[in-house]
């Protein structure tokens, strides 16, 4: 009943489906503001330290935040995982997107701990960035956990059901789904926030999927085709607001699909 994303070349769920509808090729060189590609490049794929590929999808705005209107300090808000700040921005946004706020998750039938979040993660590596910076300066240090994602919306929106956060690799966006739409079916939720969130924040994860064979070298996914070396990391955030259908039918909420 409530959705909302951004995806390379995608602000916006609408903008997706554009690109989607028109078959726009949204892969582009690593870009500066994550790191400087040049440093850890190499053609020589038996090469270590280095990675061979240069390309990826990249959502824009990573590190635009209002942390004030999530009642965050802004000192706190600069080691948190960006991840944890996209989700929280869009399982905010596919909730008004539902019709609700946080005020009305609580004034409907619908009550705060009947509603659980499930939220997918492979990666977490905005911590790596906390290795060189200066101890006295660092002070808080970057936070590693990444069940603090769910947590965090499950705090903003003072929820008191089910709050997880799931690492099946590549399945955990469509595993978080699964379980929100399991809780609802046995009854222990009566809605859930549930999505996932994948952001390329550090070189690591180019050197891992280098290191491992795994990672295209032309910019194209060709992971099981004739010639095909590997597969293009892409960057995501997406949240549905999740109903059983006959709730949803009986409170009159848009239904998606």
């Amino acid at each position: 009943v409530g959705l909302s994303g951004r995806y390379p070349e995608s602000p916006d769920i609408a903008t997706y489906w554009r690109n989607l509808r028109d078959g726009n090729d949204c892969i582009v060189e690593v870009p500066e503001g994550r790191w400087d590609w040049r440093d850890y490049f190499s053609e020589d794929r038996t090469q270590g330290g280095r990675h061979y590929s240069r390309w990826g999808g990249f959502i824009t705005g990573v590190d635009e935040f209002d942390p004030q209107f999530f009642n965050i300090a802004p000192r706190e808000a600069r080691y948190i995982d960006p991840q944890e700040r996209l989700f929280l921005q869009h399982a905010w946004m596919a909730v008004e997107d539902a019709g609700y706020s946080r005020a009305s998750l609580r004034a409907t039938d619908v009550v705060s701990s009947d509603v659980g979040v499930y939220v997918g993660v492979m990666y977490s590596e905005y911590q790596l960035y906390g290795i060189g910076a200066n101890a006295e300066e660092l002070r808080m240090g970057f936070s590693g956990n990444v069940a603090s994602i769910a947590n965090r919306v499950s705090y903003a929106l003072d929820l008191h059901g089910p709050s997880m956060t799931l690492d099946t690799m590549c399945s955990s966006s469509l595993t978080s789904i699964h379980l929100a739409c399991q809780d609802l079916k046995s009854g222990r939720t009566r809605l859930a926030i549930a999505g996932g969130v994948n952001v390329t924040i550090h070189p690591n994860k180019y050197l891992a999927l280098s290191s491992g064979q795994f990672i295209s070298s032309d910019g194209h996914c060709q992971s099981f085709g004739e010639g095909g070396d590997g597969y293009i990391p892409g960057e995501g955030v997406g949240a549905v607001v999740l109903k059983r259908l006959s709730d949803a039918q009986r409170d009159g909420d848009h239904i998606y699909g």
